[in-house]
């Protein structure tokens, strides 16, 4: 197996798209990307558009690296400044939205969705290394992937001055929780809301952090 790291392009949208739904579902058979987009395809397109299109967000294929094994993309990762796009994605989800000629009356309908989701997922406060968005092939897990690209991507922060790193993951996801864990985080916090758990099946996020200087 060769392995090599690289920031993501154009071409790897589709697979970046599978990565928004796996990091969203985590350990679950739904996520909140689900909820929004209940058709398979369109859910696909809508991430797609996430992904590949001109409204730049935590989403975008812009802040993604990847891991590439045996020349296809295996594994990938968000990294960036909280200060920079940790407001961003309402703008590129509307963006979507119109793209898929939505009426106004559905766009509108996702909010009062997305609220469980976004009064129990951590915020992003300015000053902060934000990691996100972590996923892999299912034939390549296990290999060290995603250990590779965490460490990669705090040592971005750490290039760019940045004292404090924050990773989310959701309450049960015991895999993720302890791959994060194994590249430093700790759970700092856990925020929950009983909509979520009722909609989704678990109480909530943690947040995760770790110091990027000493």
């Amino acid at each position: 197996m060769t392995t090599a790291f690289r920031a993501a392009r154009d071409g790897d949208v589709p697979f970046l798209a599978t990565v928004l739904e796996m990091a969203s579902r985590g350990h679950l058979p739904r996520g909140p990307w689900d909820l929004c987009f209940p058709e398979d395809a369109e859910r696909m397109r809508a991430l797609t558009l996430l992904a590949g299109g001109e409204v730049r967000s935590w989403c975008h294929r812009s802040v993604f690296e990847i891991a590439e094994v045996d020349g296809a993309a295996g594994a990938a990762v968000v990294s960036f400044p909280a200060d920079e796009l940790g407001d961003s994605l309402g703008k590129a989800l509307l963006d979507g939205f119109q793209r898929l000629a939505w009426s106004p009356e559905r766009s509108a309908a996702v909010g009062p969705l997305l609220a469980p989701h976004l009064r129990c997922f951590p915020d992003m406060p300015p000053g902060r290394w934000i990691v996100e968005n972590v996923g892999t092939r299912p034939d390549l897990r296990r290999r060290g992937l995603v250990a590779a690209l965490l460490e990669r991507a705090l040592q971005r922060g750490r290039e760019r001055g940045f004292a404090r790193a924050q990773i989310s993951c959701l309450i049960g996801n015991d895999a993720a929780q302890r791959a994060y864990e194994n590249a430093g985080f700790t759970v700092v916090e856990e925020l929950r809301d009983a909509a979520f758990e009722a909609m989704i099946g678990v109480p909530g996020f943690s947040r995760m952090t770790l110091a990027l200087k000493e």
